[in-house]
This record gives structure tokens, sequence and C-alpha cells, in this order.
């Protein structure tokens, strides 16, 4: 079976979006998920959250991987 590969928009950044993004990058997920948002306000928001965000690259050639956890 194929890995499915999901693309998020974090919509507005000053509002709740960019902090779902973070939360859904904690945890194991069966798809890729790519985020479509500024990689700043990501880290930013992680920092403020308190919590680990690895950002990795999107790459359209590169067959999609499960997210793995944040660690």
């Amino acid at each position: 079976m194929t890995t499915p590969r999901i693309v998020i928009t974090a919509g507005e950044p000053s509002g709740i979006g960019p902090d779902l993004c973070v939360l859904l990058a904690q945890r194991a997920h069966p798809a890729e998920l790519v985020v479509v948002a500024d990689r700043d306000l990501l880290a930013q928001r992680a920092r403020l959250l308190r919590l680990p965000l690895a950002l990795v690259d999107y790459e359209s050639t590169t067959p999609p991987d499960p997210q793995a956890a944040a660690h």
C-alpha cells in the first residue's frame, strides 16, 4: 500500500492554525503530512508551546514517508 501525502495549510498566522500544525507533528501518522506555512512562524510557535519540532524541507520527487512523532 502506498503512503498517502496530505497537504495542510496553517491558515492565518495570528490564528490557531500554526499551533495545531505543531501539535499534529507531536504524533505519528500513517500518512506524510506536508504543512504549508512560514518555517520561522512554526518554529516560534513550537518554542512558545515548549514542544519539539523538526522542520524538513518538502521535496516533491521523494516518495512519501509516514509522519514520525516529534522527539
